[in-house]
C-alpha cells in the first residue's frame, strides 16, 4: 500500500531478482538531483580544447628533468604530474574563475522574500568528483588558485585517498547533522524533505555499518567540512572513461559544474589542413538564474590561455600573476 502503482504492478507481474534498498548515499545524491532537475534552470556549453601545447610542454619538461642525471623525490613528483593533468585543471579553473568572480558563489534563490541573492565568493573551492567501491564522493580542494601545482596535486591524491577510506555513510550522516541544525535554525521549510529523510535512516537504517573502515583513524578519512562548502565541482569523467564529453548536472547552491572528457588524439583543422592533434572536451553547465550564460565567453577564453601556456600554471608561484 501506498507504493507508486507503476511499480506495484510491474512487482506484480515482472519477476524481481533482488530488491535492493537505496543506502544513504544514494537517498542524499537522489534528493539533491532531484531538487537540481526541480529547481535550476541549467545552461551547458560544450567546448573541445586543442591541449597539444599542454602535451608537448609537460612531455619537453619532462625530458628536461630527466636530462639533469639524478633524480630525486620530488623531482619524480614532478615528472608524474606532467603525466596526469588532473591537478592542472583543477588549478586552470580555479585560476579562470579568479578572472571571473561573478561564476564563482553560491546562489539563494528566494523570489517571496526578496527576490534572490548570489553570493560571490573569494575563496575558490572546487570540489573534485573521486570513485570508491561504495559510490562517488567529492571532497574539497580550498583555494588551488592561490597554490602552487605541486601544492595543489598533492592535495588531490591526499583527498582521493582520503575518500577511498571513508564510509560514506557515516560521513553523510554527520553532513546531514549540520544541514539540519542548520535548517532548523532558520525555519526552512523546504528542508523538510530532508530532515525526514535524514531522520527516517536514523531510526530505521537499512545499510549496516560497513566493518572495512572500522580500523582506519579519523585523521584518515574525509571530514563534513572536507565535502561541504564547495562553490563548483569538477567531474573528471575521462579518467574513468572513454568518453569525448559528459553533460553535468549543478549542485545546487552551486552554480557551476564543470564536465571533462577523456585526452585523445583526433583530427583538427590548422591552418585550412586536416591534422592530428590533442583534444579534451569540457562542458560547463551552469544555474541561469544569477548570471548571464554569456559570463562563459570569458571563462572559456582564460582557460584557452591556460591550455595555450601552460607554465602559467606549471611553474606559478606565490605573488605571480593569477
Amino acid at each position: 500500500m501506498f507504493q507508486d502503482y507503476k511499480v506495484a504492478y510491474l512487482r506484480k507481474h515482472v519477476n524481481v531478482r533482488e530488491a535492493r534498498p537505496m543506502s544513504f548515499l544514494r537517498q542524499s545524491v537522489a534528493h539533491i538531483l532531484s531538487e537540481s532537475a526541480r529547481t535550476v534552470p541549467h545552461a551547458s556549453m560544450i567546448t573541445q580544447f586543442d591541449v597539444t601545447p599542454l602535451v608537448e610542454y609537460t612531455k619537453a619538461s619532462r625530458e628536461a628533468m630527466k636530462a639533469v642525471g639524478q633524480v630525486d623525490d620530488k623531482t619524480l613528483f614532478r615528472l608524474a604530474i606532467r603525466k596526469n593533468y588532473s591537478a592542472f585543471f583543477v588549478k586552470t579553473f580555479a585560476h579562470a574563475l579568479e578572472n571571473v568572480p561573478a561564476a564563482n558563489g553560491f546562489f539563494d534563490y528566494a523570489p517571496i522574500r526578496n527576490g534572490g541573492t548570489f553570493y560571490e565568493t573569494e575563496d575558490i573551492n572546487i570540489a573534485v568528483t573521486v570513485h570508491t567501491p561504495l559510490g562517488v564522493i567529492a571532497p574539497i580542494v580550498r583555494n588551488p588558485h592561490k597554490k602552487t601545482l605541486e601544492t595543489v596535486a598533492q592535495e588531490v591524491r591526499t583527498v582521493a585517498r582520503k575518500a577511498r577510506r571513508t564510509d560514506p555513510e557515516t560521513l553523510y550522516r554527520k553532513c546531514a547533522n549540520a544541514y539540519v541544525s542548520s535548517a532548523l535554525r532558520q525555519l526552512d521549510w523546504r528542508a523538510l524533505p530532508g530532515v525526514w529523510m535524514w531522520l527516517r535512516s536514523a531510526l530505521f537504517p537499512r545499510r549496516k555499518h560497513e566493518p572495512l573502515f572500522t580500523d582506519v583513524p579519523d585523521d584518515q578519512k574525509l571530514q563534513p567540512e572536507d565535502i561541504l562548502c564547495a562553490t563548483c565541482t569538477i567531474a573528471n569523467i575521462g579518467m574513468m572513461l572513454p568518453g569525448i564529453q559528459s553533460v553535468t548536472v549543478v549542485v545546487p547552491p552551486e552554480v557551476l559544474f564543470f564536465g571533462i572528457g577523456d585526452l585523445h588524439l583526433g583530427p583538427w583543422v590548422v591552418d585550412g589542413q586536416v591534422v592530428p592533434r590533442y583534444l579534451i572536451s569540457v562542458n560547463a553547465t551552469m544555474d541561469h538564474r544569477p548570471f548571464d550564460a554569456g559570463e562563459a565567453f570569458p571563462l572559456h577564453q582564460h582557460i584557452r590561455r591556460y591550455i595555450d601556456k601552460p607554465a602559467l600554471i606549471y611553474e606559478w608561484k606565490e605573488g605571480d600573476k593569477i
